[in-house]
C-alpha cells in the first residue's frame, strides 16, 4: 500500500507554540531528576498540545513524539521534522505590495528574496528615515494591510501582537471617522523587532484580533 501523504497542516504560529511547548519539557529534564515532576511537565505539554488542538489521526501521530522527548537533541531532531508540515506565509510580490499601499509616495518595500515564509505569521518591515512600520496579513484568499508611525527610542513592555515582555515601539494607526475628515487614532506597543515578534506568535488569532481592531 502506498504510503499517505500528510499535507501540511501547522501555521507559523502553530509551529512556535510546539517549540515552546518542547522548552518546557526540555527545561524540567534540565533542572530536576525528580521523575513526577518531569512526568506531570509532559502531561502537561500533552494536554495543551494534543488536547486543545483537533487533529486528525495521521497528524496527532507526527505531533505526539513530542511528549516523550529525552534531550536537547532529540528536541531538536523532532522539530526539524515537523518543517515539512508548516504552512508557510502566502507569498506576495512587490507590485502586490504596493497596491496594498497605494497611497504611499516613494513606498519603501522589503527584501521579499531573502525572507523564510515559513518563518512569519505576518509579515513587517520599517522604513527608519519616516519612522514607519507597514504590516501586512493574510485574511482569506487576500491580505490585509496596515501602516503606522513608530517612537524611538524602544523600552520594556508587553507587545500586542505576540504579548511578549520585550523591547517595545509604541505604535500609532489612525482610520477615518464616521464623520468626513475625522480620524480616530490608536496607540499600542508592539515588539521593537518584528523579526523577533514573528518568532514569538505563538497565537495567530491575536495578531487577527489586532489587526481588526485597529483598522476599524
Amino acid at each position: 500500500m502506498e504510503k499517505q501523504i500528510i499535507q501540511p497542516f501547522l501555521t507559523v504560529a502553530n509551529y512556535r507554540f510546539i517549540e515552546q511547548q518542547a522548552e518546557k519539557i526540555l527545561q524540567a529534564l534540565a533542572t530536576t531528576k525528580d521523575k513526577n515532576v518531569i512526568l506531570a511537565v509532559r502531561g502537561t505539554v500533552k494536554s495543551e498540545l494534543i488536547d486543545s488542538f483537533t487533529w486528525s489521526d495521521e497528524e496527532e501521530k507526527v505531533v505526539q513524539p513530542l511528549i516523550d522527548i529525552k534531550d536537547r537533541a532529540e528536541g531538536e531532531v523532532f522539530l526539524e521534522q515537523l518543517k515539512p508540515y508548516i504552512i508557510p506565509f502566502k507569498s506576495v510580490g512587490a507590485n502586490k505590495l504596493k497596491s496594498l499601499f497605494k497611497k504611499e509616495r516613494k513606498l519603501k518595500l522589503p527584501n521579499l528574496e531573502d525572507m523564510d515564509l515559513q518563518q512569519i505569521s505576518y509579515l513587517a518591515w520599517d522604513d527608519p528615515g519616516k519612522q514607519r512600520r507597514y504590516m501586512v496579513m493574510e485574511q482569506g484568499e487576500d491580505f490585509k494591510a496596515l501602516k503606522g508611525t513608530f517612537t524611538h527610542p524602544a523600552t520594556k513592555g508587553i507587545c500586542a501582537l505576540c504579548n511578549q515582555h520585550t523591547e517595545v515601539v509604541r505604535l500609532t494607526t489612525s482610520v477615518k471617522g464616521e464623520v468626513p475628515g475625522t480620524f480616530t487614532k490608536h496607540y499600542n506597543y508592539i515588539c521593537a523587532n518584528s523579526q523577533l515578534c514573528n518568532q514569538h506568535v505563538t497565537d495567530i488569532e491575536k495578531v487577527r484580533t489586532f489587526f481588526n481592531r485597529v483598522t476599524k
